[in-house]
Formats: C-alpha cells, sequence, structure tokens
C-alpha cells in the first residue's frame, strides 16, 4: 500500500464520519459545521487526484460561500426559540 491510498483512506474514513455526524445531530449550527468538514475531507480527496482547481472551488464555494448562506438562514430562522415558550414572549 502506497502512501497516497493510506491518506486517501483517512480522507475517506474522515468524510463519511463527518457525513453521519452532520446527519445525526440536531442541533442545526452542528450539523452545519460537520458539513464544512465533510466538504473538506472531499477538498483533500481531490487534491489527491490531482484536481487542484476542483479542491479550491469546494472549499471557497461549497465551505465557504454555501455555508455562510445556511448558517445566516439557520441563524435568521432562530430554531432554537421555537415551541411553547417562545410563543409566550
Amino acid at each position: 500500500m502506497t502512501a497516497v491510498t493510506i491518506v486517501f483512506w483517512i480522507f475517506a474514513a474522515w468524510a463519511v464520519a463527518s457525513a453521519l455526524l452532520c446527519i445525526t445531530r440536531t442541533n442545526a449550527v452542528a450539523s452545519a459545521l460537520w458539513l464544512v468538514s465533510t466538504m473538506f475531507a472531499l477538498a483533500g480527496i481531490y487534491v489527491l487526484l490531482n484536481a487542484e482547481f476542483i479542491a479550491a472551488i469546494q472549499v471557497l464555494v461549497y465551505a465557504g460561500a454555501v455555508m455562510v448562506l445556511f448558517l445566516f438562514v439557520i441563524m435568521l430562522l432562530n430554531l432554537r426559540g421555537s415551541g411553547a415558550a417562545s410563543a409566550e414572549s
């Protein structure tokens, strides 16, 4: 097994674990941050495939801009304040 293969399996395990944590978290902000972690792992896999441009776009567009948009919407909706307690205040 070469070093590239070992690093690939590390990135693959990181991506799968982050994706599972993303869909199992109940907190929306935590889920979004685990999705960012998944995007970074995918960017690492792209670098291993000699696709540096796609890796840079993955980090800039998806992990950067799209996740900022997701977090902005989550904060705007104020998901933690839903329920009967927030109706009283």
